[in-house]
């Protein structure tokens, strides 16, 4: 059986409503909860390491620091040798002044041969966009196409808006899983909102 872990930290009632405001929080602010966190600490083990998620302070509502409804998750990825296109799309969006909560770049190495498979050799980099920003869609459209123009993709597993036009270009292998699908389940029994919308 596996052991039980104790609950993620919680922060002391009081202090929540003004310690996490309905926008991104800054640089500050942030290092602000992160140094409270790290000072209210035990100083002895107290249990095995967790996940990095699991590990973040749990607010009313089960939602973790740093996330937040209201914004929209967008990842993607870019080969190695595209990173002019990452510093142009990076730019584009502080340009547009979409606030963003801190956002993770990662480098990827060879990735699964799965034909839907998101990591690919390359960087990828993940953003949580406020989604009453103006100009975000359009922001986005344009995003993708740049991300479909240099041989990259975005996450399907994250996303909610990505137009299926583009999809051919960011999944080389999308007709091979088409067609296996077509095989396997001629109905679309089995279906989901994204395959609806994307046509998968």
């Amino acid at each position: 059986a596996r052991p039980q872990l104790p609950a993620p930290p919680q922060l002391p009632p009081g202090l929540v409503p003004q310690l996490t405001p309905d926008r991104p929080l800054g640089r500050r602010a942030l290092g602000l909860l992160h140094d409270l966190r790290h000072r209210a600490a035990p100083r002895r083990r107290a249990g095995t390491l967790r996940g990095l998620a699991a590990a973040l302070p749990v607010l009313d509502g089960g939602h973790a620091l740093g996330r937040g409804e209201g914004t929209v998750a967008y990842r993607w990825a870019v080969g190695h040798g595209c990173e002019d296109v990452l510093r142009h799309l990076v730019r584009r969006v502080a340009e547009q002044g979409c606030a963003t909560r801190p956002g993770l770049l990662k480098r990827f190495g060879e990735g699964s041969p799965g034909w839907l498979s998101f990591p690919a050799r390359g960087w990828g980099l993940s953003l949580e966009l406020p989604a009453r920003a103006p100009g975000l869609t359009a922001l986005l459209d344009e995003l993708d196409e740049e991300v479909a123009a240099a041989g990259g993709r975005v996450c399907l597993a994250r996303d909610s808006r990505v137009r299926p036009e583009l999809l051919d270009a960011m999944y080389p292998l999308l007709d091979d899983f088409r067609e296996l699908r077509a095989a396997v389940d001629p109905g679309s029994v089995f279906t989901s909102d994204l395959a609806r919308r994307l046509g998968l």
